[in-house]
Parts: structure tokens; sequence; C-alpha cells
């Protein structure tokens, strides 16, 4: 698997930003389909700063859409190039027990890869061979 996570990551990426609360990133998962929203503060078009990731597992078990998104994110946030070849972002992964990481380029958010697309590469690549 030396395949870059450029070829295999997610776009685009929904984010949110910061103050919001738990209803709003819950709708956007739901709308966008996605299981995994980076949070950030948006000081200009050209500064956008990673402050959180929230998954949906974050999201279990949290009932009141009113909670600040900020008492259940993980501020904790890893990121990885474009150019990561995807054996060392898997075992980015597995070291942390994570299932998504956010993919930057000078930092901007250009993508995000979860554990679901490791198995979907690794199916791709045992069918071509």
């Amino acid at each position: 698997m030396s395949t870059p996570v450029k070829d295999f990551m997610q776009q685009p990426v929904y984010t949110c930003s910061l103050p919001c609360d738990v209803g709003r990133v819950r709708d956007l998962m739901t709308i966008k389909q996605c299981h995994a929203i980076p949070l950030v503060d948006v000081d200009s078009a050209e500064e956008i700063k990673l402050l959180g990731i929230v998954t949906s597992d974050d999201l279990v078990g949290v009932y009141d859409d009113t909670v600040d998104i900020q008492q259940v994110m993980k501020a904790k946030v890893l990121t990885v190039a474009p150019d990561t070849e995807a054996r060392a972002a898997a075992a980015l992964m597995l070291t942390h027990r994570i299932h998504h990481l956010v993919v930057m380029d000078s930092q901007k958010i250009v993508g995000i890869i979860s554990s679901f697309d490791f198995v979907k590469l690794v199916a791709a690549e045992s069918v071509l061979g």
C-alpha cells in the first residue's frame, strides 16, 4: 500500500465553525452523509484554524442538541499531508486507535480519510491485482 492518501481521501470536507451545537453538527452529518466533522475557527477567507474533530461515535448518547459541541469534540486532531503513504497513515490510526485523519496541505484542510477508506483501498487493490 504505497498509495498516497490524496488518491483515496474523501473530498470535499464538510466543516463547522465554532461556536456551534450538537444539533448543527448532527444535521450536517445526516445531510452530507459523513461520519466526521472537523471543527474550525475562521479568522478570514485565508485563515482557517483546525480546533477539533467530532465523529458520529462522539455523538452517541448525546440527546440534547443544544449542547455546545466543544463539550464532546476531540481537541487533539491528528493530521497527515496529501503525499503521506497509506501504510504510514494506517499505522498512525492504529497506534492512536482512531478512525479518522484530517488531510492538510499548507495549513488548509484538503481531505479526510477514515478506516473504511482503507477497506475500500485494499478491496480495490485486490480486484486490480
